[in-house]
């Protein structure tokens, strides 16, 4: 998820709990960040404190950092490690941090950072719950959100825990930010360029798809609990059968063109490199997106700067 339009202005005076001098400086800043390339991904470490509460701030959620085990950490550099080499070597470069939060709104979210020459880093946030749920829970769980009751809507991408969804999701943010496979991976990033309404593909703006790409019920998807859920129940198979005749990997992924590639990546990832094929189904009919040409097309095309 790239949610940083939502900016950190951290000024930070106060100490770390160690009792290290907390940097000074602003979140989206390199120099308040120990960043340490040398160490191998996927470098995961404590949330500096302010920082997450910044997060509980701007969520108003009360977040928890989170210690993984040892089998936990295995699973996340596993993770990491089946990404396609051209990413990691971008996220080898770039990628300062993964930050473990219990009780994340969303699965995961990728934020910016810039050092003195502007060169772009990010950072990574993930919900433990990834570990503790398979791909299909964890993907039945997120398109679930958006109904104001239970809906007959189920995704099987199979049993692989859920966090190798949000790392490759997320990963793809972190690439974005760097490389730019789209405009800007969200507004915050570059306001100039975000101010002149770049289009990208089949999307006229950020958040808004060209004609032929929209869906009706597009434009009622609240995911997470970021918006009251505007769907009844009953209209899932509706919702399903809209999405399906739409160039979009997912329903997620239609809600920005940053999400857009990161879903797309994700479908290519699951689907052509870990042969884990992804269904949903909406009132007992199975959907398959990489069965749409239109869909697939798009993960091949767009998603290449990943893979070269």
């Amino acid at each position: 998820m790239a949610r940083a339009w939502l900016i950190l202005p951290l000024l930070l005076s106060r100490t770390l709990a160690a009792g290290a001098p907390a940097p000074t400086g602003n979140a989206h800043e390199l120099s308040y960040y120990d960043f340490k390339p040398s160490v191998p991904l996927p470098r995961l470490q404590p949330m500096p404190p302010e920082l997450l509460a910044a997060w509980r701030t701007i969520d108003q959620a009360p977040y928890a950092a989170y210690t993984p085990t040892v089998r936990e950490a295995e699973i996340l550099a596993s993770a990491f490690a089946g990404l396609p080499a051209p990413m990691r070597k971008v996220l080898s470069e770039r990628l300062i941090a993964v930050y473990l939060v219990k009780g994340l709104k969303g699965n995961g979210i990728t934020d910016w950072v810039v050092d003195e020459s502007s060169r772009t880093y990010a950072y990574i946030i993930l919900n433990p719950a990834g570990f503790h749920q398979t791909l299909s829970q964890l993907l039945t769980e997120r398109d679930r959100t958006l109904f104001k009751g239970p809906a007959d809507l189920r995704v099987e991408a199979g049993d692989t825990p859920g966090i190798l969804y949000t790392v490759a999701h997320e990963s793809t943010h972190a690439f974005d930010y760097v490389r730019h496979v789209t405009p800007y991976t969200e507004p915050g990033q570059d306001p100039a360029l975000a101010k002149s309404r770049p289009a990208w593909d089949v999307w006229t703006d950020y958040t808004k798809p060209k004609p032929a790409a929209d869906y009706a019920l597009r434009s009622k998807l609240h995911f997470y609990g970021f918006g009251e859920p505007e769907l009844e129940p009953s209209q899932a198979p509706e919702l399903c059968s809209q999405w399906a005749k739409s160039p979009f990997a997912s329903l997620y992924g239609s809600r920005s063109w940053a999400e857009d590639l990161a879903e797309l990546f994700v479908l290519r990832h699951l689907t052509a490199d870990l042969r884990q094929p992804v269904r949903r189904f909406c009132g007992g009919k199975a959907l398959i997106p990489w069965d749409n040409p239109k869909v697939r097309e798009r993960a091949l095309r767009l998603t290449q700067p990943l893979y070269r």
